[in-house]
């Protein structure tokens, strides 16, 4: 019997290929979204899984309230030394704190920037999990100067990874030995690692002028958000107590200038990835929202080509209606049909599935290039996926098939012999309108969606944003992301270095002129505490405090509305003045900027006087608003050249600049980037949403229009017969065209109004999050409603003009 039944279902799908090949196809689409997706989501699901007794792994999250609430993934340096003495149930506590660093092979030319060094605790190997090749976990790191690098790096340096006592320069201190050389860490880690160096030689690998604050700053510092700080628990201990008494810890050991207001949490490491909410994060941590959404893409996506399964079913069941009323006659049950049809559908949704694993085979690396994932492309050999891949498979076919099957088993033989029907014509219409109408709307309203999102980043990137960005190259003097550097005291004799850069630079032809500052204008900067004669040291105003050169203003192009730029005759400019914006003015409480002139202001200690104002620009990106900046000038703290051009003659300009680099900073790697590009990657996030989101609605209007000329194309078959007589009646193709398009056009009229309101309800919850939005384009949707009514328009007249041109003497005389 089953034997029989596969025979007939392979015969019937060879027999209406067209609508099964249309079946397959958008069903495998479907299925192969579906698929990404579960690949994507599954691999966010599993980030630092390869740590052992990860159920005893904390981090320790800072939490702090002096202007709002903030939390932070980094704490105070001084905090770890305290918790075993307070905690008895924390068994071990390690920092780790992050920068870049130059690497040199000692005795040779090879030198490259490390991204993800750590200083870090020798006990940070009993926390976390390495995989040590060469070296012992216990010891690799418990001397000063030892370093443990990962395999990669350890052949990027050395060209090979037995490297165990190799001696290794960084940041031009050459006493370094390698101690350890470990496997590396997957891509599922909350952060990326290259380098551990013990903790205590981050002073060493600083100016000598600045170790003696670096060395305060590790020893007394109560508020600054430095390292991070890894706790693993006795086993069987309670997080949620010892998170309860963190309060007492800071009233016992906290500054108590601060310690009313911050507080501490054990936060689990087997939920950053997912769910951290911190600051200061090692590695964007997932978005919630954004894997939701891209499940419900992927089930929206399966709908809609089950939807078209259903249609292309149904529409397509009145040709088999008699063999269903013959076979009624001859003593079929109806649960025998039921079984037939359903089994037919699910072997439609076998092929449909083997095409999909193909098709995810092909996609997936193109969906790792745009998420920017190392996705795994072993996902074959992964028992839960296939397992996932296998149960979404069967009730989509089950789905799909089911109400195809239950429609035409209960054709009723009688009205089918007698050509009346079978007798559920009108059920099965309805179920195609609503389905088809479905379908519409999650195309327009992701096409819409798409669109607006796309319109919002260059709305971002149009904005002014208050400085020069255009042919400006940024040169970073030291190894990026060292919060140690806004400690560092003015150095002469760096400075003298710094400034025969400068001039060298500027006897290029190309180069129009050079600065020096802590950070870039677009990439924010440190906060510290400020206060004035209004706003008191009391009160805690922490504010963004950048320092700049004397020439940064007019390198930069900075509007400057009240007072003077910084001024090198002026001679004590470094020591007592500093520049602010609009926004600081109005935060510190003064009415206007010449209001604020000559008014006293201090920055931690450093105390001097207003001089000038300028208008607001956005040194932090057009994701955040727009906050008070304190500009001084404090050499000891530059890490950045700003270089702006004459124009955009490149190579030679650049090769300059790195023959000028080697001669004056050997122990720094030359790197240089491009100001507008910086700015641009600070919206990369929202590129590939709205890239992804992108695809996937054109997935969905392709299936959608995919189904629809196959719909088109049976109910066209069927009224074949009418087209004829109509036209012996004297119809035009024009009229005929128009009277089989009409149903499929006021469905997608009926889609267009209710994908309008869906799309402005989910833009407006995402544009939350920007302080700067566009309007919602409400003639948006309706042009795409548009493009879709056209398209769809076309899909249905290459099957209705094909039938309308033909012979009506064919069509009578097949009848």
């Amino acid at each position: 019997m089953l034997r029989n039944y596969f025979k007939i279902a392979l015969r019937n799908i060879w027999k209406a290929r067209m609508a099964s090949g249309i079946n397959i196809m958008g069903l495998a689409l479907g299925l192969a979204c579906c698929f990404l997706i579960v690949i994507y989501v599954q691999h966010e699901k599993n980030y630092d899984q390869f740590h052992p007794d990860l159920e005893q792994v904390y981090r320790l999250n800072y939490h702090i309230d002096i202007q709002g609430p903030a939390s932070y993934a980094r704490t105070p340096p001084t905090v770890a030394a305290k918790l075993p003495e307070f905690f008895p149930e924390i068994e071990k506590v390690a920092r780790l704190y992050p920068r870049e660093i130059s690497a040199r092979v000692v005795g040779t030319d090879q030198q490259l920037e490390v991204q993800n060094a750590f200083f870090a605790d020798s006990t940070i190997t009993e926390i976390l999990g390495f995989d040590f090749l060469y070296g012992d976990p216990a010891t690799a790191l418990r001397e000063p100067f030892s370093v443990v690098v990962t395999e990669s790096l350890a052949k990027r340096l050395f060209g090979r990874t037995d490297v165990l006592n190799e001696p290794l320069q960084l940041a031009a201190a050459d006493q370094f030995r390698v101690r350890g050389v470990v496997r590396d860490w997957p891509d599922q880690a909350h952060f990326d690692l290259d380098l551990l160096i013990h903790y205590d030689n981050m002073v060493e690998v600083e100016p000598e002028i600045a170790r003696d604050i670096v060395r305060q700053v590790l020893d007394n510092n109560w508020i600054a958000t430095h390292s991070y700080t890894y706790v693993k628990l006795q086993k069987n201990a309670d997080a949620e107590k010892a998170n309860a008494r963190m309060k007492d810890f800071i009233l016992a050991y906290g500054d108590e200038r601060f310690r009313e207001k911050q507080d501490f949490a054990l936060y689990p490491v087997k939920d950053i990835h997912l769910k951290s909410e911190a600051g200061t994060e090692p590695k964007p941590p997932a978005d919630p929202t954004l894997l939701r959404l891209f499940m419900a893409i992927g089930v929206i996506t399966l709908l809609i080509a089950v939807f078209n399964f259903i249609n292309l079913s149904t529409a397509s069941s009145l040709s088999r209606a008699r063999e269903v009323g013959m076979r009624k006659v001859l003593g079929a049950r109806r649960g025998a049909l039921l079984a037939q049809f359903l089994g037919e559908s699910l072997l439609l949704s076998a092929f449909a599935f083997v095409v999909a694993l193909v098709l995810v085979r092909l996609a997936l690396p193109q969906l790792a290039a745009l998420t920017g994932l190392a996705l795994s492309t072993a996902w074959w050999q992964d028992g839960f996926l296939m397992l996932s891949f296998s149960l979404v498979f069967l009730f989509t076919g089950l789905l799909a098939g089911s109400y195809p099957a239950i429609f035409m088993s209960g054709f009723e033989p009688l009205r089918v012999l007698q050509g009346k029907g079978g007798g559920q014509t009108m059920g099965g219409v309805g179920l195609r309108k609503v389905l088809m109408t479905l379908q519409f709307v999650v195309a327009i309203a992701f096409i819409s969606g798409t669109a607006i999102v796309f319109q919002q980043l260059n709305f971002l990137r149009s904005q002014p944003m208050g400085f020069q960005q255009a042919l400006v190259i940024t040169l970073p003097l030291n190894s990026q992301n060292n919060i140690n550097a806004v400690f560092r005291p003015g150095d002469a004799t760096i400075r003298q270095r710094m400034n025969a850069f400068d001039e060298a630079l500027l006897q290029h032809p190309n180069i129009k002129a050079v600065t020096q500052s802590a950070s870039v204008p677009g990439l924010g900067s440190v906060s510290r505490n400020v206060w004035t004669d209004k706003v008191l040291q009391e009160d805690n105003f922490f504010a963004p405090v950048l320092a700049v050169d004397y020439d940064f203003a007019e390198t930069y192009d900075l509007e400057v509305v009240a007072g003077r730029e910084f001024d090198l005759s002026f001679g004590t400019d470094h020591i007592s003045s500093f520049v602010i914006n609009e926004q600081a003015v109005r935060d510190l409480n003064w009415e206007t900027p010449e209001e604020a002139l000559n008014q006293r202001l201090v920055v931690e200690g450093k105390e001097g006087q207003v001089v000038g104002v300028v208008a607001d620009f956005h040194f932090n990106s057009m994701l955040a608003e727009m906050t008070p900046l304190i500009m001084d000038v404090n050499a000891g703290a530059f890490g950045y050249f700003s270089v702006r051009l004459q124009n955009d003659d490149l190579a030679s300009t650049l090769a300059f600049m790195e023959d000028q680099w080697a001669s004056f900073f050997p122990a720094k790697t030359f790197e240089y980037a491009f100001l507008e590009e910086t700015i641009s990657d600070l919206y990369q996030a929202q590129d590939r949403l709205g890239t992804l989101v992108g695809y996937f609605a054109f997935l969905a209007i392709f299936i959608s229009c995919f189904g629809l000329f196959g719909l088109a194309a049976l109910l066209t078959k069927r009224r074949f017969r009418e087209i004829g007589i109509r036209k012996v009646l004297g119809a035009r193709v024009d009229q005929i065209l128009l009277l089989l398009a009409k149903d499929f056009v006021w469905l997608i009229g009926i889609a267009l109004l209710l994908a309008v309101p869906l799309c402005w309800y989910f833009i407006n919850s995402w544009m939350e999050d920007f302080p700067y939005r566009i309007d919602f384009p409400w003639g948006l949707p309706f042009a795409v409603g548009a493009g879709v009514l056209t398209i769809a328009f076309l899909t249905v007249s290459s099957q209705t003009i094909k039938a309308a041109l033909s012979n009506p003497v064919e069509a009578i005389r097949q009848e």
